[in-house]
């Protein structure tokens, strides 16, 4: 094969292998409304484990200028250069505060789903070596009936535009999957305390979002400089955060007696 021939069966390669990972991530955008839990699932789901959490290994410290928009590829490398000098600035800062906000977030939910009557299993792998595993008759995921997938899509402190405030907030999907049909039994996005006009879900693959308000004027911060210069008091919005997810996702699978509460007379 000559030359000429390889360059343009390597191109010819490389535009198939992009239009592959294309066709993947729009198969990847499957959440596209809220699936709650019936009456059935709530009798059968007994003992639900949680797999490992999908999250970045920094803390996001972002904030948008639709001026770089305008202005082109080059102003937006200009961007994420400051942006991720931001999440190191801030992470060292606060080095441990991540993996706090993590095993927070992972013990309430494992104290609110208990109290709500289900059997709960910590494991400690992936939501697919807990799926692989379930095939092998791995005894660490025996009599597990579902599984709680949680993915972190973004965590930390967000500014829509030079003119608003950083504040804290979260955006994540949950997915309680069976175990044995791997059918998704509930689901949801949540953004737990963004602005929500600020949030653009087309950037995490998904087509909506519950919004939880939990905006707390003392946690909002003017500039990054700000932010940073209370990095530790700072620490307690995205604690606080990840509290109210942990509520917020244990919450949505509470078993029911019915579909409806009468009010009495």
């Amino acid at each position: 094969m000559k030359g000429g021939q390889v360059t343009f069966f390597n191109m010819a390669l490389t535009r198939i292998v992009m239009a592959l990972l294309l066709l993947i991530q729009g198969a990847c955008a499957t959440h596209t409304s809220h699936l709650t839990m019936d009456k059935s699932t709530q009798k059968s789901v007994r003992v639900i484990g949680i797999p490992q959490i999908t999250v970045s290994n920094k803390i996001d410290i972002r904030q948008e200028n639709p001026v770089y928009a305008v202005i082109g590829i080059s102003a937006k490398v200009v961007q994420q250069l400051a942006r991720e000098a931001k999440r190191i600035q801030y992470g060292e800062a606060n080095p441990n505060l991540l993996q706090q906000c993590v095993d927070q977030m992972r013990e309430g939910m494992k104290a609110r789903l208990r109290k709500q009557g289900y059997i709960v299993k910590d494991l400690d792998m992936t939501y697919w070596q807990a799926l692989a595993g379930y095939r092998k008759q791995n005894k660490a995921v025996a009599g597990i009936d579902a599984l709680l997938r949680i993915e972190i899509k973004q965590f930390g402190y967000f500014s829509g535009s030079p003119y608003k405030p950083y504040r804290p907030g979260m955006v994540m999907v949950s997915d309680l999957v069976s175990m044995d049909e791997r059918k998704p039994l509930a689901s949801n996005v949540y953004n737990i305390g963004f602005d929500r006009e600020d949030i653009s879900l087309f950037s995490f693959r998904v087509n909506y979002a519950t919004s939880v308000y939990v905006a707390d004027p003392k946690y909002f911060y003017k500039n990054f400089d700000t932010l940073l210069a209370h990095a530790e008091q700072s620490s307690g919005g995205l604690k606080y955060v990840a509290r109210v997810a942990a509520e917020t996702v244990a919450g949505d699978l509470k078993k029911r007696a019915s579909s409806y509460t009468m009010a009495s007379r």
